[in-house]
């Protein structure tokens, strides 16, 4: 039986600086730290990382401004400048019972602003 690798925090990259997140019909930017937390500008939106293992980073997203949450998983690039994958609804208003994973839609997000030195 084999082991399972659990990410620790030196295994998780620096996500700290502005990113572009870019949807098929928009785009806005994000400002994350360190742990990948942080907010973006489309409805007030707030990013929450709370995974990372062999380059995949979860997470779930909140928009206070239209009441709608959600999660996303990205796959990073190797060299941490972007990312690739998909988000998805959890919530919209009062309706929650939203199968994960089924609406939503993909997305690309481009650091910014230079990697931070390791």
């Amino acid at each position: 039986m084999s082991a399972q690798k659990v990410s620790t925090a030196s295994d998780m990259p620096d996500f700290s600086g502005e990113w572009e997140i870019e949807e098929e019909d928009k785009s806005y930017k994000a400002t994350l730290d360190k742990a990948g937390n942080g907010r973006y500008t489309h409805k007030g939106g707030i990013l929450t990382t709370t995974g990372f293992a062999n380059r995949l980073w979860q997470g779930t997203w909140q928009q206070p401004e239209n009441d709608r949450e959600g999660g996303f998983e990205v796959l990073l690039s190797e060299d941490d400048k972007e990312a690739r994958g998909i988000w998805w609804y959890n919530r919209v208003e009062g309706q929650k019972n939203i199968p994960p994973r089924e609406h939503g839609g993909t997305y690309v997000w481009k650091r910014l602003t230079p990697l931070p030195s390791q």
